[in-house]
């Protein structure tokens, strides 16, 4: 079995999707490798996913939960901000221009290397640091979006349930035993770049949003929009 049969499932529901209206006809699912799991990108206009953590994690999922999965990354790239996507890289843009500098060069005045040394772990500090937070808020929005699609064109009377076996799913996918006295340093690292050290919502609290938000009255996502205007 190739690679695109693996894949057929996630594809034939990214197709039905946009024939619905609920994903953007000209966004793309593309195979990446330089992905962790799958993320909706505004920047690129498309919704990029890594192959072996779909295959150990959403393969054996049900439809409903690919349709929610791929709503929330549709969230993302339709709701989110282009430049949030594109903040990781400013460090490694950053690190290239310093680093070309003349006066890093051998030879250069130490106090300038100094300096330009400061200026480069300042700016990697306050980047990662708004972005995990400017993430936070992101998710609840994409959680938003895929729940009222899910509500709305599906008829899922509980959205939030799939959102919560989904979660509990990955979290229990991920979660490895800490060896003793290891994980002292990487979560006094994390402390400094998140602004505190749940930085992600949790669990319970993205559901019981989800669930507050529920309203009978939420129109449909597709009949909202007029014209293709609203999709980037």
């Amino acid at each position: 079995m190739n690679t695109a049969d693996r894949d057929s499932r996630l594809y034939r529901i990214f197709r039905e999707l946009q024939e619905k209206g609920l994903i953007d006809r000209k966004r793309r699912l593309v195979r990446c490798t330089f992905t962790v799991s799958l993320r909706g990108c505004p920047a690129l206009n498309c919704i990029r996913y890594r192959r072996s953590f779909y295959e150990r994690t959403l393969s054996r999922a049900s439809d409903d939960t690919l349709r929610f999965v791929l709503l929330h990354e549709e969230g993302h790239a339709k709701e989110g901000s282009s430049f949030l996507s594109g903040l990781p890289a400013l460090p490694v843009l950053l690190c290239l221009m310093l680093f070309g500098h003349p006066s890093l060069q051998e030879g250069g005045p130490g106090g300038t290397k100094f300096f330009f040394i400061a200026l480069l772990l300042l700016t990697i500090f306050f980047a990662y640091r708004t972005y995990y937070c400017r993430m936070c808020d992101e998710e609840f929005t994409a959680d938003r979006y895929a729940a009222d699609a899910m509500r709305c064109c599906y008829r899922t009377r509980d959205p939030g349930a799939l959102l919560q076996n989904l979660l509990s799913g990955l979290l229990a996918g991920t979660s490895t035993p800490r060896r003793t006295g290891s994980g002292y340093l990487p979560e006094m690292i994390s402390g400094l770049f998140y602004s505190n050290p749940d930085h992600c919502p949790s669990i319970a609290e993205r559901v019981e949003r989800v669930r507050d938000a529920a309203d009978p009255e939420v129109g449909d996502p597709v009949a909202s929009r007029t014209g293709s205007s609203l999709w980037r």
